[in-house]
């Protein structure tokens, strides 16, 4: 039927809202935009909807005064519209369509609640009272009538009482056991199932059924806006949204009116999923943490099968080694997977290639060598001075197997290296709240803040020579030495690997779980593992850094350093390989690229240093050069900034002045006849 009806004309129709607005609001979240369904009635500034815009009682209460209003101009007898009948399947013929499709009866009881369960349980209760009573001798009529009477009159057993006011599912104090009717009808049920589950979903009662958010017509509109990686709050994204609804559906009155408030925006998304609100507002680890991940079964992999590092910043001033000011140093920690076993550590400036190579260094010294190296892909970690072809530290591990294998991480994955990521972040803030110039997030901040400037002045005040104040020397003395780090950190490392008992590991004979040292010694024990452990002459060479070079004329250049050995003179253009010591940069290794060994190169002399150059100190210049041009460029900045300030036309106050006479000022003479010469043609004038 093609018939439209205006808001005013559905007031107190039943199944619609008091109200015209709330009957406009319901209309025109139905119709939506849809020029099929609303329209603007001729002649008038209002609007009008098809019925089937309505729901089912109102769209036949609208039909029945239709149908009478037609017949009351005839001669016709108007007869009201019979009740539809219900069309809800029943519980019999539902449990013989779930015995034909079995998949139906598990979906069924598995989408049970437990309220759903513990009534279902509850009437179960109360029909096999009847079943015994009708055991005894009564009538199934005359048991159900006794057990329904006898609840309503709250005179049954505890026990049974409680199940009475439980099968009810009807909440309310005023309302106190069951029906005759609905307990014959749950024994009919119970009688026809042949097995629990059947029972379970024949008495279970339904429950209403939530709105999904699936069939909010405006939700893919707020989300559109709320999924923004600018984080908006539901209050902002909202105001944004009331501001795009005006815009959308502007000269639409009805629409307009039908925007969803605030409360319902909340309730709809508290419907949706995690997963699904946090879409496109969280990328990277943060959206990796909402979804589903594999876990890897370190368990699989023998001892020293797969060693793990990372660098972690330390949230602790310390004093520089080398200038004596306050910084943050890096430190970078290697464990052994299978056994969670801190193998090594170091500490540095920050997580460079050299600080990973000795934290490996320790490792492989004291427990020996490994199969694969596992990091993420930082600078420290993917250096070529760790792991190039024919030049790296890692190649250079088992040459027979052809070198440690070094896998990187997924860029901001660092849930692929969790097994390193607590102990990186507990250890180094244990560590660093051992003393007083901890600055961590839980550190108290108004207290960091003076004690760092009292340590500034400090400092300053010792770089000008001046005396300390006794708060400056107080605060110079809660900032630890380079020495007294590395000793904490020793500490912390060995309380970790041999007191603490790690959840992750299997449970000892004891009922507690293996702390890393033990469980790594009972591997040992148990599989018989056996580690290869490098001499000090191949740990040595094993570990110095190297770097391809081409022999000029018997000198060698690394590091603005030049390297002379008469032994170079027959491979005057060739490639070679120089291993350099990280420390002493006084000699260098030069071998072919075959391994050979050819010399020891001396430092013989450098143009543009007039000492030579470590590797270290070469570190150290590049980082100050960039702390240095990092300064310029801030410099530039402020510069650039101060320049584009627009001075205006200062108005000129210089004429509300009096100005004095002039008076004629007597110069200076050399001469006294000058003098004379002088005052004669001032009073001639």
């Amino acid at each position: 039927m093609n018939m439209f009806v205006a808001v005013k004309e559905l007031v107190g129709i039943p199944g619609l809202p008091a109200t015209a607005k709330g009957i406009r609001q319901l209309l025109g979240k139905a119709a939506g935009q849809s020029s099929a369904l609303v329209r603007k009635r001729q002649g008038t500034k209002a609007f009008e909807y098809h019925i089937d815009c309505l729901p089912e009682p109102a769209r036949v209460a609208v039909k029945q005064r239709h149908y009478k209003s037609v017949l009351a101009q005839s001669d016709c007898i108007s007869t009201d519209v019979p009740a539809k009948r219900s069309t809800a399947i029943k519980p019999r013929d539902e449990l013989e369509v779930m015995r034909k499709c079995p998949a139906l009866l598990e979906r069924k009881t598995n989408a049970l609640t437990t309220g759903q369960k513990d009534i279902a349980d509850a009437r179960m209760v109360l029909v096999v009272e009847v079943m015994r009573l009708m055991d005894g001798g009564m009538s199934r009529k005359r048991a159900v009538e006794l057990v329904a009477k006898e609840s309503q009159a709250s005179s049954l057993p505890p026990a049974l009482q409680k199940a009475a006011d439980k099968a009810n599912a009807r909440k309310g104090s005023t309302r106190r056991g069951v029906g005759k009717s609905s307990l014959q009808q749950w024994l009919s049920d119970y009688m026809a199932a042949d097995n629990a589950s059947e029972r379970l979903a024949t008495l279970a009662p339904g429950k209403i059924q939530v709105k999904q958010p699936e069939t909010i017509g405006w939700l893919p509109d707020f989300l559109a806006i709320y999924r923004d990686p600018r984080g908006f709050n539901i209050s902002e994204a909202y105001r944004r949204f009331e501001k795009w609804w005006a815009q959308e559906f502007a000269g639409q009155e009805d629409v307009l009116e039908a925007m969803p408030s605030m409360d319902a925006v909340r309730r709809a998304m508290k419907k949706l999923p995690v997963v699904v609100s946090q879409k496109y507002r969280v990328t990277g680890s943060a959206w990796r943490s909402l979804n589903p991940f594999i876990r890897r079964d370190w368990e699989q992999v023998p001892v020293n099968g797969v060693w793990v590092g990372d660098g972690h910043n330390m949230k602790l001033d310390v004093l520089h080694p080398i200038h004596g000011r306050p910084f943050s140093p890096e430190i970078t920690m290697v464990i052994d997977a299978r056994t969670r076993f801190i193998v090594g550590w170091s500490l540095a400036l920050s997580e460079n290639v050299i600080a990973v190579a000795d934290a490996i260094r320790h490792g492989v010294q004291h427990h020996g060598l490994f199969g694969i190296y596992y990091s993420d892909n930082g600078p420290g970690q993917t250096g070529k001075t760790l792991d190039a072809d024919v030049t790296g530290i890692l190649a250079r591990l088992g040459i027979e197997d052809g070198g440690v294998e070094h896998r990187t991480g997924i860029p901001g994955n660092p849930q692929g290296r969790g097994i390193i990521e607590r102990p990186n972040k507990g250890i180094p803030k244990y560590a660093a709240q051992s003393f007083d110039s901890y600055h961590g997030k839980d550190a108290d901040k108004e207290t960091v803040r003076v004690r760092k400037r009292i340590a500034q002045s400090a400092i300053n005040a010792v770089r000008q020579g001046r005396e300390l104040t006794n708060k400056q020397a107080a605060a110079l003395r809660m900032i630890p030495t380079w020495q007294q780090l590395l000793d904490v950190i020793e500490e912390e490392v060995n309380w970790y690997n041999t007191r603490h008992h790690h959840s992750s590991l299997p449970k000892a004979p004891d009922g507690k779980h293996y702390t890393p040292a033990a469980y790594r010694r009972h591997l040992l024990e148990v599989e018989e593992t056996v580690i290869a452990y490098p001499s000090a002459v191949e740990l040595r060479d094993m570990f110095r850094p190297q770097q391809k070079r081409t022999v000029s004329r018997c000198e060698v250049q690394i590091f603005s350093n030049l390297y002379f050995s008469m032994e170079l003179l027959n491979h005057h253009g060739e490639e070679v390989i120089v291993s350099y010591d990280i420390h002493d940069p006084q000699t260098v290794i030069i071998r072919s690229l075959d391994g050979t060994f050819i010399c020891d190169a001396v430092w013989d002399g450098n143009k543009k240093a007039p000492f030579a150059i470590s590797a270290k100190d070469h570190s150290q210049n590049q980082r100050t050069k960039g702390i240095i041009k990092r300064a310029e460029e801030k410099i530039a900045v402020a510069k650039e900034e101060n320049s584009l300030v627009i001075e205006g036309e200062r108005p000129n106050f210089g004429g509300l002045l009096i100005e004095p006479e002039p008076q004629d000022k007597e110069p200076l003479f050399l001469l006294e006849t000058e003098r004379e010469e002088y005052f004669k043609k001032v009073n001639s004038r």
